[in-house]
């Protein structure tokens, strides 16, 4: 059976079983006068008892009890009274009515018990206050205005009273099966559904508010009438501990959300809890989980490119090797001149190639981390003036010239001194393969809040259609034609190299002016 037939169900058992007790409670406490549409008149026999003798007289015409004359020994009694036999069988009816009543509600509250929450422990103290309002203000209308009507709206006012009361008890034995969940509360349910926390605040503002204001009415009422409202007053208290108790849960929830959000930054695991923000904490975990797959299939990747790499340049090491040696060995032979061109020609491919391979393997090997990086004292400024020393001979006949902007004469930091020089002669070889012969190549050196900023920076002598990632990759020249001496690796060397000393490598590109940018730590930095 669907849960909506099952409450179906037992709302309809509850509503018979509220039928049965109103009248059934009637019957049994007023079985003379239980005629709740007749207007107090009496018509055509009035019977007047005086001590234990019966008199009555005959009318043809209605006679109000307001115009009888009374005395103080006698009593007017409406032919419509029942006789002592009749009351005591309405009594009898009203009894079995009331056990109908029981019978049915612990049917619907046994049977078809409550699995989950419908209006909520707060939602039944709000309903039961109205109700209850709603059964005093019939009840005291009584008084003042006693017409058919308004006895008609007392009774379906006791009924809608009577079932709210069973609906609540059937609620609240869900409930405690539930162990007092706080998720079975209408308010916080209801808050769930909000995708703003200003709305949940002002959701649980306006449910305390209207808490407080029916323990006012409440007080308000006792100081008019004299009179404690015992349903009212209850249910009041009921809904504003609730809620206190909701909002409490709603940090509790936030501070919850706030922990996996520093789970997720940190790498833990993301747990997902059943409070107000778990379906922003599921969509957490599922982009922890994609992050991590993707980092996952990116290091399977990389790791299969380095393997790759470093089995291709092993393999390559040993017949270049064989290659170089027979070059030298023919050499010592008596070779025409195109022969020893050619071999001259053989020796310089041989050892380009050789070198390519070297670099290669190298770079593979720095990025996988299977070569630590050293940690020792470098001074900044002697290391980069021993690398443009060493390309003096180069500077000068490309009709280049180098400018030094060096923000202290001596600048000492902690870092990887061979790494680092390669680093440089790559970006050196690199201007002054590439820059405009008779242009200037800076050297910049700024001092950061924790690091130092080193930029080279030339004119280029090709127009750079290229984005700066692009130049960044493997194999990639800025020359398209490729028809100046290059591999490609000069900048993705220089990044693998800077990254293994903790440092940030980039470049910029401004018109035809190339940069390329090492940003390195002061001191030591863990990766």
């Amino acid at each position: 059976m669907s849960l909506k037939h099952r409450n179906g169900i037992a709302w309809l058992l509850l509503l018979i079983a509220s039928v049965s007790w109103v009248f059934g409670y009637a019957m049994c406490n007023q079985p003379g006068d239980f005629d709740i549409l007749e207007p107090p008149v009496v018509t055509d026999t009035t019977y007047f008892v005086t001590d234990t003798t019966y008199y009555y007289s005959v009318s043809t015409t209605e006679v109000s009890l307001d115009t009888l004359n009374e005395n103080e020994s006698t009593t007017k009694v409406s032919p419509n009274d029942s006789t002592p036999t009749d009351n005591h069988a309405k009594r009898t009816i009203g009894i079995i009515l009331c056990v109908i009543s029981i019978a049915v509600s612990a049917i619907a509250m046994i049977v078809f018990w409550q699995k989950t929450a419908v209006a909520g422990p707060d939602g039944v103290s709000l309903i039961i206050g109205i109700c209850g309002i709603i059964y005093y203000a019939f009840r005291n209308s009584e008084g003042i205005l006693w017409t058919a009507f308004v006895r008609a709206l007392t009774i379906c006012a006791s009924i809608l009273f009577c079932f709210a009361v069973l609906f609540s008890i059937r609620e609240m034995i869900g409930w405690i099966r539930a162990r007092l969940s706080l998720s079975w509360c209408l308010i916080h349910r209801i808050n769930r559904h909000c995708t703003k926390p200003q709305v949940s605040l002002l959701l649980f503002a306006g449910w305390i508010i209207l808490s407080i204001i029916g323990l006012t009415y409440c007080y308000v009422d006792h100081l008019k009438n004299g009179a404690v409202n015992g349903i009212t007053i209850p249910s009041s208290i009921i809904m504003t501990v609730l809620g206190f108790l909701c909002l409490w849960k709603y940090g509790t929830d936030l501070d919850h959300f706030k922990t996996q959000l520093n789970n997720y930054q940190q790498g833990l695991q993301v747990n997902v809890g059943d409070g107000a923000f778990a379906q922003t904490e599921a969509l957490l975990l599922d982009v922890q989980a994609q992050h991590e797959e993707a980092v996952r299939t990116a290091v399977t990747s990389e790791r299969f490119k380095v393997e790759l790499i470093s089995n291709v340049s092993h393999d390559l090491r040993t017949p270049l090797t064989a290659i170089l040696g027979y070059s030298e060995l023919l050499k010592n032979e008596t070779l025409s001149p195109e022969g020893q061109e050619q071999l001259r020609q053989l020796n310089m491919k041989a050892g380009y190639m050789n070198d390519l391979v070297e670099s290669l393997f190298e770079m593979t090997k720095v990025s996988s981390g299977a070569v630590p990086s050293k940690q020792e004292k470098v001074d900044l400024v002697r290391l980069l003036e021993q690398t443009i020393g060493l390309f003096d001979d180069q500077l000068v006949s490309s009709g280049l010239t180098v400018r030094r902007n060096y923000v202290s004469d001596r600048i000492p930091i902690i870092t990887d001194g061979s790494r680092m020089y390669q680093v440089f002669a790559n970006l050196l070889g690199n201007a002054i393969k590439y820059a405009l012969s008779g242009t200037r190549i800076y050297f910049e050196v700024k001092k950061s809040e924790n690091s130092y900023v080193i930029r080279i920076t030339n004119t280029a002598s090709y127009e750079m259609d290229f984005k700066p990632d692009e130049i960044m990759q493997r194999f990639a020249r800025g020359d398209r034609s490729r028809s100046t001496k290059g591999s490609g690796l000069g900048l993705a060397i220089a990044q693998t190299y800077t990254e293994s000393v903790c440092g940030n490598f980039y470049v910029s590109i401004d018109g035809d002016q190339f940069s390329a940018v090492v940003e390195l730590p002061e001191t030591e930095r863990n990766l």
